[in-house]
């Protein structure tokens, strides 16, 4: 495990925190106020049970260290990333995400993509403190603190007023770009067969206990939120 910091491990499991609480009162809320208090409660108790499901399955993949075994084929980093991938298209197809997009504002669901800004402030303590390589930080080539300062422009554009729906399409496809371009320079900067950059650290630190929730859990919820956004932008047309 590279040496981290306590604080930016501190601040890590805050934002793990964070962005699983936004999403319970997500699902919570979306509902009211045309159901009850107990429909609300029962589907609160849903979302905490995917989350709890969700970080606890991904933490025990870290703890047996399977997903540092580079050197198999399929590397099992590889196939743990793809599962998630997948996981997280179902549950955003699924009636969770039906009923965030029903019942949450399109400023709610674009805004919610702000947590990438200090997502990328982490990064960037972390190759600092030599646990991650430079090219996935923007002193290198993530540009993805992009993505969260256009969701919070969306946002408050959406509080003074109504976005358009090219600056929404604009937003969710420029944003996903991003996430495809860290997650591939992640993917190639990891000790696999498909190494690409060569410097080091390599990219091993996501899979230890807890910073294998970046890509298991925070960028699941990127693309989940944009995966929301595209539904919104479909059924409300």
């Amino acid at each position: 495990m590279p040496r981290i910091s306590d604080f930016s491990e501190q601040m890590f499991l805050a934002l793990v925190a964070l962005v699983a609480l936004a999403f319970v009162i997500g699902v919570w809320r979306a509902g009211k106020p045309r159901e009850s208090s107990r429909t609300s409660l029962r589907w609160a108790g849903v979302a905490i049970v995917v989350i709890a499901v969700w970080l606890g399955a991904s933490a025990l993949a870290a703890e047996t260290g399977i997903l540092r075994e580079f050197n198999r084929r399929p590397p099992p980093f590889l196939v743990f990333l793809s599962v998630f991938v997948i996981a997280t298209a179902a549950v955003a197809l699924s009636p969770i995400g039906g009923r965030l997009v029903n019942g949450t504002d399109i400023r709610w669901l674009a805004g919610f993509q702000a947590f990438r800004i200090p997502v990328e402030y982490l990064l960037h303590r972390l190759y600092q403190e030599g646990a991650v390589p430079a090219q996935m930080t923007y002193a290198g080539m993530n540009f993805d603190i992009l993505s969260g300062a256009l969701a919070l422009a969306i946002f408050i554009w959406g509080t003074i007023g109504k976005p358009p729906r090219w600056a929404i399409l604009g937003f969710n496809l420029v944003g996903l770009a991003l996430l495809i371009n860290i997650v591939t320079i992640a993917i190639l900067s990891a000790p696999t067969p498909l190494r690409k950059f060569f410097n080091e650290p390599a990219n091993t630190f996501v899979t230890y206990m807890p910073f294998v929730w970046l890509p298991a859990f925070l960028v699941q919820a990127a693309w989940f939120g944009h995966l929301l956004v595209f539904r919104w932008l479909r059924q409300f047309r």
